[in-house]
């Protein structure tokens, strides 16, 4: 037996050698980087900054290549603390599959963004994006008693009546005070309508979730202060929510999307750096005990990560009842089996609120059910299935609402840029035409804008990947295998060397044949990479500039919006991806006098 002295000595060794790994450090000594801590590594630079400053930073002093320390980020948080089904379903997503599996998922996707499926999701687009502009131009009216005479179609909170009712322009003398709106939650409201309709081929009502959400806040927070009579009175439910609630709670398509509403804004917010688990901070600061913090971070759960187990486990129970409905041939019925078309969700029969609905043939989830359907030798099991749809969802709602937020920012902070985005609106679709397939390239600078906002404020603000094999040249630098390299998304964005006046919010960048676009793009091809670079590039990058698109020419078709002072410049939070941190408070100001 060895004495228990021994064998904490040995134990001790063997930790301070994996904590210090001075192998690792000896591998990688020739490449230039700001000096690291033990054991934190650059951990409190990133805590105190922000990852895309601390990259910026680096990338001033070090230059376009640096070695950050591993205590930087050796796993994502999202993933590192995963068990189980959860923990197959990120390494079966698209994003984090690798060789052979990899290829066959992006075969699998790649139907869902044909240009004829792209063409079949707008209709379903432009209805979220005109739902919201409703909502904001109804919010606008009431605020400003625009509508008084009830000569013109009604518009509510919930909903769009009709168009095409004589306007005239508001001046800035005549426009009148609206009441002010967290507009990321909005937008965000917007995409999981879209990618929802998209995803799973049913509607998710993400609007009216949230306003009832809203009004269980005001609720909660009236009667906590004794004063629950104006509850009542200010904070009513919108119309939807009225009648839902008059019809005895709605049908399985709208309680069922109201579930996958919540599941998803919870795993986001759960996983951020704010809200997150403390767990996250501590993988990432003993990234050595990767293979056990799991299993520490699921017997001794604290609230924040219960809350994002339960918010996946919904997520998957939800995606896995969707399966079994198209397995038991629940499946949309009707002719209209091609993403050309433009789906509709199928709902059970009224006052059954325990099934799902039926998944749309042309909806994502349909065609990759199709896919495996059809493929011979390389079937796909339906937990594959359930984490591509995941992927789909997750990766289509955040990342877009928070990019059109930021395109949205700057577009108020910068009036110039406003003034040639409503011309362009304007002069291509009107004052009360939705956006057609035809329009979308006639709307150069409204998508010149958008790409303007990813550079400067990428969600996806940075990527990674494992060097599998090697050595690789990357510059003057020879990296060894079994490397984590990152793309600085952000850091590039700005980076002087590549983008004249980097720091300056400028669409005509993005313009063929303006000066700073032929600067760009005759230097670094590729410098803008808001979705990721080469093969593992995001294969839904047209499905997003397409959906900002419809969004942005249908919201300033009708209106424009004032920041709440306070917010320049935007705080932004670092999560799994780039969000504003206190969300983008504006007022929204109607265009046309109706």
């Amino acid at each position: 037996m060895f004495p228990l002295s021994m064998i904490c000595l040995a134990v001790a060794i063997f930790v301070l050698v994996a904590l210090l790994d001075p192998a690792g450090r000896w591998r990688m000594r020739h490449l230039p980087g700001p000096p690291a801590l033990p054991f934190l590594g650059h951990l409190p630079q990133v805590l105190k900054m922000g990852t895309p400053t601390f990259f910026a930073k680096c990338r001033e002093i070090y230059g376009p290549i640096f070695k950050v320390g591993g205590k930087l980020l050796n796993r994502p948080t999202f993933r590192g603390l995963m068990l189980g089904d959860h923990k197959k379903m990120d390494d079966m997503g698209l994003v984090l599959a690798r060789d052979g599996y990899w290829r066959l998922m992006r075969t699998a996707w790649q139907p869902a963004f044909s240009s004829a499926s792209l063409a079949g999701y707008l209709p379903r687009m432009a209805a979220c994006a005109l739902q919201l502009a409703d909502r904001m131009e109804a919010l606008a009216q009431v605020a400003g008693g625009a509508v008084a005479d009830g000569q013109h179609p009604a518009r509510t909170l919930s909903g769009y009546s009709g168009h095409g009712t004589a306007s005239i322009p508001y001046t800035a003398s005549s426009s009148r005070s609206s009441s002010r709106v967290d507009l990321w939650r909005e937008l965000g409201s917007m995409t999981l309508q879209v990618v929802g309709s998209t995803a799973y081929g049913v509607d998710l009502h993400a609007f009216e979730a949230m306003d009832e959400e809203r009004c269980e806040q005001a609720a909660a927070a009236a009667t906590a202060a004794g004063n629950g009579s104006s509850f009542t009175t200010n904070h009513a439910p919108s119309t939807a929510a009225q009648s839902r609630a008059g019809a005895g709670g709605g049908n399985g398509s709208e309680m069922f999307g109201r579930v996958l509403v919540e599941a998803c804004r919870d795993i986001f917010k759960y996983s951020s750096n704010i809200y997150g688990s403390k767990y996250g901070p501590l993988s990432l600061l003993l990234p050595e005990l990767q293979y056990v913090m799991p299993y520490i971070a699921n017997a001794l759960p604290d609230r924040p990560l219960v809350k994002l187990l339960q918010a996946r486990k919904q997520l998957l129970e939800s995606s896995r009842t969707l399966v079994n409905s198209w397995k038991g041939g629940g499946a949309a019925s009707g002719n209209n089996t091609s993403a050309k078309a433009a789906p509709q969700s199928a709902a059970p029969p009224d006052g059954d609120s325990s099934k799902a609905p039926g998944i749309e043939p042309g909806s994502f989830l349909g065609l990759i059910l199709s896919a495996r359907e059809k493929s011979t030798g390389q079937p796909l099991s339906d937990l594959s299935v359930i984490s591509q749809v995941q992927t789909f969802i997750l990766a289509g709602y955040e990342t877009t609402a928070n990019a059109l937020a930021f395109a949205v920012y700057n577009i108020a902070t910068h009036p110039e840029v406003e003034s040639r985005l409503l011309a362009e609106v304007d002069s291509v679709l009107g004052r009360d035409r939705p956006p057609s397939e035809s329009d979308l390239p006639r709307l150069p600078y409204t998508e010149a804008v958008f790409n303007e906002a990813m550079r400067l404020y990428p969600p996806a603000h940075a990527t990674s990947r494992m060097l599998a094999s090697g050595p690789v040249k990357l510059g003057a630098f020879s990296v060894p295998p079994g490397t984590p390299i990152m793309m600085a998304i952000h850091s590039s964005h700005t980076d002087p060397r590549v983008w004249p006046r980097p720091e300056e919010f400028i669409p005509e960048r993005f313009l063929p044949g303006d000066p700073l676009h032929a600067s760009v793009a005759a230097r670094v091809p590729g410098a803008h990479a808001p979705f990721g670079y080469g093969v593992r590039m995001c294969i839904g990058w047209k499905f997003a500039v397409q959906e900002a698109k419809v969004a942005l020419a249908c919201l300033y078709q009708r209106l424009r919006f004032d920041l709440e002072p306070g917010q320049v410049p935007l705080a932004t939070s670092v999560g799994l991806t780039l969000a504003p941190r206190d969300g983008l408070w504006v007022r929204p100001m109607l265009r046309w006098r109706p």
